[in-house]
């Protein structure tokens, strides 16, 4: 697999690299390197590469083991690119890593064998002290949605994915355990599979109670397996689309997998991936003050308005998530103006400083002028809500469930099959 951890549009000008273990071979502009230090510092300067300051093309470090204790550190990585967690990690990863530089960036990747890339991807996701079931879920998972290929999202790169939350979270060994090796080994091979086709096993890190149909977040054919259900032993189907039922059943008490009540919000860190803010993804609060979310609209769109007279949801899918969203108000020219965002994703980019946890929530408007709170946004969930909800996932290995249990849940008319041993 070819992994994607410095992308060009993260804009970095320099990484280092260190390598731990004596099984590295260095190639610089298709020469093989007979010596060199076990610390690399790349830095780009005027669109060009630079190797402990000498000017080369490419750079190949390639290991020849295939064990943990012979690995490469990078230091520093971007963890969760473009969302409100996001943060710069060091990681360790094992396989091979090509530098490049595309116009004045660097872009590295990183070549690894398919099951050791799964083997970190889990423990990226999640936590490594998830219960066994959560972890072997999470791989398959994994597996399916890599090996589908369906999105293709860097193929221009010649990447089979990112790093990061755009594809699937791969933070390298740093968090792995031998509980977390004996889930990907147990697993080996084994793909989530719909008439004899490997799944594209979408998934986000809380559902809310209620998982979103795949067609209303991406521009596909609806898949059967990425169905809307409630997230509960009912597995039964909901549709809170209209705006009265989203209100009444985000007041109601669920016995969701991924709420209180399988799974306990202030032990929550203990399970969550390194860089997951710890905090209430069930159900959230967002409170700003008028020229709070002027302020960021006009940063995430251009459109300055001087009020803000609604936010108005034309359109929710089956799980409340808002699909259709209008911003109505006044512009700086004293012109009304109905600024239009159709999709959940712009939606949550638009109504953040960083990136709004779902698009699932409800309006309130404080009109008071000794108020300082003027738009409150009540939701439930995190990321899109389409098929397996990891946090679900923990509640229902948490309570007993099996690894074929979870996934069953969450992927109706599947088969659990071994496609290589």
């Amino acid at each position: 697999m070819s992994i994607g951890l410095v992308m060009p549009e993260d804009n970095q000008k320099d990484i280092s690299l260190f390598l731990n273990g004596d099984s590295f071979d260095l190639k610089v502009n298709d020469l093989n390197q007979t010596h060199f230090n076990k610390k690399l510092l790349i830095q780009s300067k005027n669109q060009r590469m630079h190797l402990e300051g000498k000017e080369c093309e490419s750079i190949i470090l390639t290991n020849r083991q295939r064990i943990i204790k012979d690995h490469i550190i990078v230091d520093s990585v971007i963890a969760g690119r473009g969302f409100h967690w996001q943060k710069r990690i060091k990681i360790k990863v094992l396989g091979d890593i090509i530098i490049k530089i595309i116009g004045h960036s660097l872009f590295v990747i990183n070549r690894i064998h398919l099951e050791d890339y799964l083997m970190c991807v889990a423990t990226s996701e999640m936590g490594s002290d998830c219960p066994t079931s959560l972890l072997e879920a999470q791989t398959i998972v994994a597996r399916s949605w890599i090996l589908a290929a369906a999105e293709k999202k860097h193929e221009r790169l010649g990447l089979d994915a990112c790093n990061d939350d755009c594809c699937q979270r791969y933070q390298g060994i740093s968090n792995l355990t031998k509980s977390s090796i004996k889930a990907t080994v147990n697993t080996r091979g084994k793909a989530i599979m719909h008439s004899d086709t490997i799944c594209d096993a979408r998934y986000s890190k809380s559902c809310g109670g209620i998982t979103e149909s795949s067609a209303n977040v991406w521009a596909m054919d609806q898949k059967p397996y990425l169905e809307s259900l409630v997230d509960d032993k009912s597995q039964m189907k909901k549709n809170i689309s209209n705006e009265e039922s989203f209100k009444t059943w985000m007041k109601l008490q669920h016995s969701s997998y991924c709420g209180p009540q399988f799974v306990d919000e202030n032990k929550l860190g203990e399970y969550l991936g390194n860089v997951d803010k710890n905090s209430n993804y069930y159900r959230w609060k967002v409170s700003y003050t008028m020229d709070e979310i002027i302020q960021i609209i006009f940063v995430k769109t251009g459109k300055l308005f001087t009020d803000i007279k609604q936010l108005l949801p034309l359109k929710r899918g089956v799980s409340g998530r808002i699909l259709h969203l209008n911003i109505i108000g006044t512009l700086e020219d004293k012109n009304d103006y109905k600024l239009s965002i159709e999709s959940e994703y712009e939606i949550r980019r638009i109504l953040h400083p960083k990136f709004l946890y779902s698009s699932a929530f409800t309006i309130e408007t404080n009109s008071h002028t000794n108020s300082s709170e003027h738009f409150t946004l009540k939701g439930a969930g995190w990321g899109h809500g389409v098929g397996l909800c990891q946090i679900g996932a923990l509640g229902m290995s948490l309570a007993g469930k099996n690894t074929n249990e979870i996934l069953y849940h969450y992927y109706k008319q599947t088969q659990i099959k071994d496609i290589y041993e």
